[in-house]
């Protein structure tokens, strides 16, 4: 099974990242431009890879926004996430990108393969009287169903949301969607927030993924999160993987799902179905291929 993982790694990684375009933007901008570049589509999706790392199977992708700038380049949120947050333009940024994602996910169907997404949402977005029925609707009008979409929340955020937030939580969660508590692990969040949220993932933050193997201190916290993660039934994923030996401590650990740069980079979604086209064979059956 390791030689599996490596396999499916080289395939993942194959077609080069977004980090060799990336430049930083270093500027403001306007809420013409910003309304300009939602218009033109210019925010795209980037799809990370989750791997099933029992079976070495994908699982499905964690979608990355990148801002295609046709003068900057390749855009990092960080470079315009805080100032669309700021124009009040966070939801129309959301649509555009859930959009184009859906509509490629639900094209993979040509490659025999249902993928899930998994999407970190503002709790602006959330705060909408109908957010939960708007998302369904996306999602419905691309030919997916609920279930197949996570709705990632991080756990700072998770811990701070409002009543009408926690309600659109619970309504998403009613319609089949999926609710992971993303980033666990760095923030400050409780049993009570475990227990009363309608989580049904927890994703492990890499800083406690990272070094692991050589801490035995923190493997037994990473141990001690994927038991109560399995106690109180919600599916574990660890970002952060970068190497073989991070995959065997957390499938010895239990843990579920794994996604980092050792099992593929973000990649645009071009450059996805490419990937998907040529690792089909050991993603589908978990065999190593040459």
């Amino acid at each position: 099974m390791h030689n599996d993982i490596e396999v499916l790694a080289k395939l993942w990684k194959r077609q080069p990242g977004p980090a060799a375009g990336e430049q930083p933007a270093r500027r403001r901008w306007s809420r013409a431009e910003l309304v300009s570049a939602i218009a033109s589509r210019q925010f795209v999706p980037f799809f990370q890879p989750k791997v099933d790392l029992k079976t070495a199977r994908l699982t499905g992708v964690e979608v990355l926004t990148r801002w295609r700038h046709p003068e900057q380049g390749m855009l990092l949120p960080s470079e315009f996430l805080e100032q669309l947050e700021g124009q009040g333009l966070i939801e129309q940024l959301t649509d555009c990108v859930m959009a184009q994602a859906l509509s490629c996910v639900s094209g993979c169907k040509v490659h025999g393969r249902d993928i899930s997404l998994a999407l970190n949402i503002s709790p602006t977005t959330l705060q909408a009287a109908h957010a939960a029925e708007h998302l369904a609707e996306l999602v419905a009008a691309s030919g997916m169903c609920a279930a197949q979409l996570t709705i990632e929340l991080t756990e700072t955020v998770a811990c701070e949301t409002s009543a009408a937030v926690h309600e659109s939580l619970i309504r998403l969660r009613e319609l089949g969607f999926q609710i992971s508590i993303d980033d666990f692990g760095t923030g400050y969040s409780s049993m009570k927030l475990l227990s009363t949220m309608p989580f049904t993932e927890l994703k492990i933050d890499r800083s406690l993924v990272s070094g692991a193997v050589h801490d035995p201190k923190a493997a037994l916290v990473l141990e001690s999160i994927i038991q109560l993660a399995g106690k109180l039934r919600l599916r574990t994923v660890a970002e952060g993987i970068e190497t073989r030996e991070d995959i065997v401590l957390l499938r010895a650990l239990g843990c579920e799902v794994g996604q980092g740069y050792f099992l593929g980079l973000p990649m645009s979604h071009l450059h996805f179905l490419r990937s998907l086209e040529a690792g089909r064979t050991p993603i589908a059956t978990g065999q190593a291929a040459d």
